[in-house]
């Protein structure tokens, strides 16, 4: 038998019981700890279930910015062969980096290249420079601005949303339904320190008109594969009702995403971004997460995300005809086979979030 060696997913939702799942049907993996795990995953003793796969265990790790002690130290003690990470908050905060000086394999970006989620004015400004397709904007930084923000919403031939250029759990995005509604977001923001430092920096862009879909794409930093495109809903309320929320579902892949428009999104999005980040140093290894409209004009990008997106990993995952571990573990070393990635043929895959009131 083959040496068979312990995985660490990093995080707590819906997202990492996805992909501990998937990775626990690995010949090369004999456990998967999931860090801090929550009460579904897994048996606490860590015995199999029946299914032969290797057994998931909740661990109460600390994961704490910078230096990630009780990660280190774990992975070292456990001999953990690759760690994945959920959350983007811990990319952000430098995880990846720490674990890569401490020789341990990672599938997630460096705290430079998670900038492309981190910081909504880096990205923006990434994207010119790389001329991938997205809403015209411009970036607006503190109080001193406050004045300068609320002429453009007056002064824009075109509907404006708000974005908190900081990192706001899938919240600091407001899109107006009048020009007022747009200038007191802008206050909220600027004034009232409504996203707290995350709103600090805004940018205010074109409205996009059009369908969004989410594609999440696997990379070593050079080489990319596409997983098969699919459709979150953010509103809380059934028939598109309600405030928007982190997600309340998902579904894979979304049929009006056809071959010829993935393709597209692979040349005028994924590409540039994937070889851009290499060309300025800041190399991405993980999961591209490009949020996109499809618009009349073609696909423009409304944001990326530095990691697996949440509930689409929880409708993407089970599409997935291969060993997620090797795809992962082939990305962390710089060496992603493409061929490895395959999708189960005519199947679709649907995920609904149960949230508690308030969400």
């Amino acid at each position: 038998a083959r040496f068979r060696k312990p995985v660490l997913v990093l995080g707590s939702g819906g997202r990492e019981h996805a992909l501990a799942w998937s990775l626990s049907k690995s010949l090369e993996v004999s456990c998967v700890y999931c860090a801090p795990g929550n009460g579904g995953i897994g048996a606490p003793d860590g015995s199999e279930d029946d299914l032969g796969r290797a057994p998931l265990v909740s661990k109460s790790l600390q994961v704490k910015a910078p230096l990630f002690e009780e990660v280190v130290a774990f992975c070292q003690e456990e001999n953990v062969s690759l760690v994945v990470v959920g959350p983007e908050q811990m990319l952000a905060d430098g995880l990846a980096d720490v674990l890569r000086d401490n020789d341990i394999q990672v599938f997630g970006p460096s705290k430079a290249a998670a900038e492309i989620e981190s910081s909504k004015a880096y990205a923006k400004e990434f994207m010119q420079r790389h001329s991938i397709p997205t809403a015209e904007h411009r970036t607006f930084k503190g109080k001193g601005s406050l004045q300068e923000a609320l002429n453009y919403v007056d002064s824009s031939p075109f509907d404006v949303v708000v974005k908190a250029s900081g990192l706001a759990a899938g919240k600091g995005v407001i899109v107006p339904n009048s020009r007022e509604e747009a200038k007191q977001a802008v206050r909220d923001f600027l004034e009232n320190g409504a996203m707290g430092s995350a709103g600090e920096e805004l940018v205010l862009e074109r409205r996009l008109e059009g369908f969004e879909c989410s594609v999440l794409a696997v990379t070593d930093g050079e080489r990319f594969v596409a997983l098969p495109p699919a459709q979150d809903h953010k509103r809380a309320l059934d028939g598109d009702e309600g405030p928007n929320t982190g997600g309340m579902g998902a579904f894979a892949p979304t049929p009006r995403v056809d071959d010829a428009m993935l393709e597209q999104i692979r040349r005028e999005v994924l590409k540039p971004a994937v070889d851009g980040m290499r060309a300025e140093g800041r190399r991405f290894v993980g999961c591209l997460f490009a949020g996109l409209m499809i618009t009349a004009d073609g696909p423009m990008v409304i944001e990326f995300n530095c990691r697996f997106g949440d509930p689409e990993t929880q409708a993407v995952v089970p599409l997935l005809d291969c060993d997620l571990y090797e795809v992962l573990a082939g990305c962390a070393q710089g060496r992603l086979a493409e061929e490895a990635v395959k999708v189960l043929p005519n199947m679709s895959s649907v995920a609904v979030v149960m949230a508690s009131s308030g969400y």
